[in-house]
C-alpha cells in the first residue's frame, strides 16, 4: 500500500473547478496533487533523475482512493471579488522592441508624456485591474489521504517520494498551504473509484508527466492553458461490490456542446454536423497536421487502427413528444485514450473557444458551419440538470435492450433488405445482423443474443433510415447500407453503443430501452 497524507495548514482549500472558476473544487483531485509534485520537482535547479522516475511510476498506479470530508461535511463560503493588476506585459505595449530608443529618451528633463504614461502602466498601481474570485472550502477534517491499496513501493522510492513531499508547500492557489508526507497506514477511504460513481475527479494516467512537459513548452506560464487530464468517477456511497458489467471501449465521460443558437436541425444532419466540428478541431489543433486522435487517420494516411474521437450529435428521441432535432453534440473519447491524446482534444477545443470568446464569456458559442443549412451555434456546458438527451447516462445504460436513434452504416453490404423476395430479404437481414454483432465485438462487448434489423425507426422521433443522406464510401465502391436495429444482450451492458462505419460521425448511436416484460 502507498498512502500520502495531506494537511491543509490554514484549514481551508482554495482551488477552482476545472470547468467553473466561480465554484470551489472538493476534494482535491488526484491530478492536482500529481501536478503539484511535478511543479515541486521542476522548481529545483538540480532535477534528480530519481524524482522523475518516481513521478513516472506514480502516474502508472491508477486512480487512488481518498479519505476526505464528504461534500456534506464542507462549508463553502461565498467567494468575494477582488480586483488585481493584470500580470501581462503587453498592457504596456511592445516595450522590448523599442527599449533602446526609450532608454535614451528617459533623460531628466526630456521624458515625454507618452513615455511617462507607458512607464506608469508597467507599475502595479497603473496597470489595468481585472475582477478575480477565489472560491474556497473549509472541510470538517483538514486532513486528506490519497491511498493506492495495491501499490508496493520500494524503500528507495519511498525515500525519494518523502523528499519530494517535504518540499511541497501548496495545493491549488498559493494561499492553500499544505504539509504532505508518506504514512504507513491510512483511515479507510470514503471516496472510492467506481465506474458508476456520482462524482467525477481528474486523475493522472500513464503519460501525464509527458503531457505536462508538452503543455509547459507551449504556454511557459504566460499564455492561457488547459491542465492535461483524465477523468475517473468516484462514489462516497458504501454499497455491495457490484456485478461486473461489460463496458464499451468508448468513455462515458463526455464533453457536451449544447445547441445555443442557429437552425433547429433534424437527426438526419448528424454526419454533416460531426464533420464540420471535426474540421474545426483539426484547424485549431496545436500540432499540425492534427493528431490521430482527432483526425482518425494514421501517419500513412490510412484509417487509424485504434479507437479515436467520436463526434456524436444527440437527438431528441424516445419520448412521446420527441421530434428528432439535434439538441447538442458529444465529444466521446476511448476509455483507454492516453493522457496526451485527451489533452490534444481539450487544447483544440480551448483554442477554438479562445478564437470566439468575447470579454466576460467563460464558454463562448462556437459556430458550426453547415453550408446552405446555415450556422449552428454550440456551447460547452456541465449542467447536471440539463435535458436527458444531453446527459451521458441517458445514452450509456446499463441495459439489456438497445435501439438505434440514428441508423447504423453497415461495414459490409448485406444485400437488399427490402427485397420483395422473402428468402433474399431474410438472407440480407441475417447478413446485416452478423455485421452488427461484429461491430459490438469492436466495442469490447459480448455478442447480442438477438438483433432485429428494422427499416423503420423504433424510437419515437427518430427519422427513418431512408431519410438520411448516403454515407460516403471509398471511391468505386457502393454506398453504405443504413438500417435501424434493436439489440438484446444476455445481460446488462454499459455503453455508449455507437456502431458501424459511421460511428465516429454520429451514425449508429443506440439508446438503452427499458425492459417492459
Amino acid at each position: 500500500m502507498l498512502a500520502i497524507e495531506l494537511e491543509l495548514l490554514t484549514g481551508r482549500y482554495v482551488a477552482t473547478r476545472y470547468n467553473d472558476r466561480t465554484r470551489p473544487e472538493w476534494p482535491p483531485h488526484p491530478a492536482r496533487l500529481f501536478s503539484a509534485l511535478a511543479a515541486t520537482h521542476y522548481a529545483e535547479e538540480v532535477r534528480l533523475k530519481e524524482e522523475r522516475a518516481l513521478l513516472l511510476w506514480l502516474e502508472g498506479l491508477g486512480p487512488p482512493s481518498l479519505r476526505a470530508s464528504t461534500l456534506e461535511e464542507v462549508a463553502s463560503p461565498a467567494p468575494f471579488t477582488v480586483f488585481v493588476p493584470v500580470n501581462d506585459p503587453t498592457v504596456a505595449g511592445d516595450l522590448d522592441a523599442r527599449a533602446p530608443a526609450k532608454a535614451k529618451a528617459l533623460v531628466p528633463g526630456k521624458i515625454s508624456a507618452e513615455a511617462l504614461e507607458q512607464a506608469r502602466r508597467v507599475l502595479p498601481d497603473g496597470r489595468q485591474r481585472q475582477p478575480r474570485t477565489f472560491p474556497s472550502v473549509r472541510p470538517g477534517d483538514a486532513t486528506v489521504h490519497f491511498v493506492w491499496p495495491g501499490a508496493a513501493p520500494a524503500p528507495e522510492q519511498l525515500a525519494v517520494l518523502g523528499g519530494l513531499l517535504a518540499r511541497l508547500v501548496r495545493l491549488g492557489h498559493s494561499s492553500s498551504l499544505v504539509r504532505a508526507r508518506v504514512v504507513p497506514a491510512a483511515p479507510e477511504p470514503n471516496w472510492v473509484p467506481d465506474a458508476e460513481g456520482e462524482h467525477r475527479l481528474r486523475i493522472a494516467r500513464a503519460g501525464q508527466l509527458e503531457a505536462l512537459d508538452a503543455a509547459f513548452e507551449l504556454h511557459r506560464e504566460t499564455a492561457p492553458h488547459v491542465l492535461p487530464m483524465a477523468f475517473q468517477r468516484y462514489t462516497t456511497r458504501r454499497k455491495v461490490a457490484p456485478v461486473e458489467v461489460p463496458r464499451s471501449v468508448l468513455d462515458d465521460d463526455w464533453i457536451v456542446l449544447r445547441r445555443s443558437g442557429g437552425p433547429w436541425l433534424p437527426a438526419t444532419a448528424a454526419a454533416a454536423v460531426s464533420r464540420s466540428i471535426r474540421d474545426a478541431l483539426m484547424k485549431f489543433a496545436a500540432e499540425q497536421p492534427a493528431p490521430e486522435v482527432i483526425t482518425g487517420h494514421a501517419e500513412d494516411g490510412g484509417p487509424s487502427p485504434r479507437p479515436h474521437l467520436a463526434i456524436v450529435p444527440l437527438p431528441f428521441v424516445g419520448h412521446s413528444r420527441a421530434d428528432g432535432t439535434v439538441l447538442g453534440v458529444a465529444l466521446v473519447l476511448p476509455r483507454a485514450a492516453a493522457v496526451i491524446d485527451r489533452y490534444e482534444v481539450f487544447r483544440a477545443l480551448a483554442a477554438w473557444e479562445s478564437e470566439e470568446r468575447k470579454e466576460g464569456e467563460e464558454c463562448p458559442p462556437l459556430p458550426v458551419l453547415l453550408g446552405k443549412a446555415g450556422v449552428l451555434q454550440v456551447q460547452r456546458h456541465e449542467d447536471a440538470a440539463a435535458q436527458p438527451a444531453l446527459r451521458a447516462e441517458s445514452w450509456c445504460g446499463p441495459a439489456r435492450r438497445w435501439a438505434t436513434a440514428t441508423p447504423i452504416a453497415l461495414d459490409r453490404n448485406p444485400g437488399e433488405l427490402r427485397d420483395r423476395n422473402p428468402d433474399r430479404a431474410a438472407r440480407a437481414a441475417g447478413e446485416a445482423a452478423a455485421t452488427i454483432r461484429q461491430s459490438c465485438a469492436r466495442l469490447g462487448l459480448p455478442a447480442p443474443v438477438r438483433v432485429t434489423v428494422c427499416p423503420h425507426a423504433l424510437l419515437a422521433g427518430a427519422p427513418e433510415a431512408r431519410h438520411f443522406p448516403p454515407f460516403p464510401q471509398a471511391a468505386g465502391k457502393p454506398r453504405r447500407v443504413l438500417t435501424h436495429a434493436e439489440l438484446e444482450f444476455d445481460g446488462e451492458v454499459r455503453g455508449p453503443l455507437i456502431l458501424g462505419a459511421g460511428r465516429y460521425f454520429g451514425l449508429g448511436l443506440l439508446e438503452p430501452v427499458e425492459d417492459d416484460g
